[in-house]
């Protein structure tokens, strides 16, 4: 095997997040009073796995005091109301469990906020088939490549070319370049193809035991 630990990116691909993300984003911009009739659907599926502070000022050109507002607003409409609305990818349990058996170590890297994680994760038993989850904070400090050297920390891993990270946004793909280790894109998901940086990319999650082993 080529790999001794593989990391999970969460939104768009261990999860379907899209219905509870999106609701709760409306549902706060409605609060505000702020428009956003003119998105289009491919222009929602932007706003699945980049931190959200990022997305409002690349669409609404919040920022400052403002952007922390809403974001605020967001995170806690999401948290109560709408975090498990949200469905496992077809075939991805059966993957994790074919990698967990084979003695592959799994980790999540994730921009979700770290209690987020525990609750969504653990909703849906999917939390033990990993050996390390983490995070972003609340300070929206941690970058992606911060997430995923925390994850090969926790896991006592040396060597990063033994480490691959999936996910299927250019936020995963550059912060597996930034913390040094492969990247798999996850066709599944909600990104774009990358243009390079990337060792695969794999079309469904019953594909993945196949193409690491």
């Amino acid at each position: 095997m080529k790999y001794d630990a593989i990391l999970f990116d969460v939104d768009g691909t261990l999860l379907d997040t899209s219905e509870g993300i999106l609701l709760s984003l409306k549902q706060t911009l409605d609060r505000f009073g702020i428009d956003y009739s003119f998105l289009t659907e491919e222009d929602n599926s932007s706003f699945i796995g980049p931190p959200m502070e990022l997305s409002l000022t690349k669409w609404f050109n919040l920022t400052g005091d403002k952007n922390t507002e809403v974001c605020s607003g967001y995170r806690k409409t999401y948290r109560e109301d709408n975090i498990m609305l949200a469905t496992p990818y077809e075939g991805i349990e059966q993957a994790l469990d074919n990698l967990r058996n084979s003695g592959i170590a799994l980790g999540v890297a994730s921009y979700k906020k770290q209690d987020y994680l525990g609750k969504i994760l653990e909703g849906f038993g999917m939390d033990k088939y990993f050996d390390v989850i983490c995070g972003s904070d609340y300070t929206g400090k941690l970058t992606k490549a911060d997430i995923i050297n925390c994850c090969i920390s926790g896991l006592k891993i040396e060597d990063k070319s033994r480490v691959l990270m999936i996910g299927d946004t250019t936020y995963d793909s550059s912060g597996a370049k930034e913390a040094g280790v492969d990247f798999a894109f996850a066709r599944w998901g909600f990104g774009e193809v990358p243009e390079e940086d990337y060792v695969m990319c794999v079309d469904v999650p019953s594909d993945l035991a196949g193409a690491l082993l």
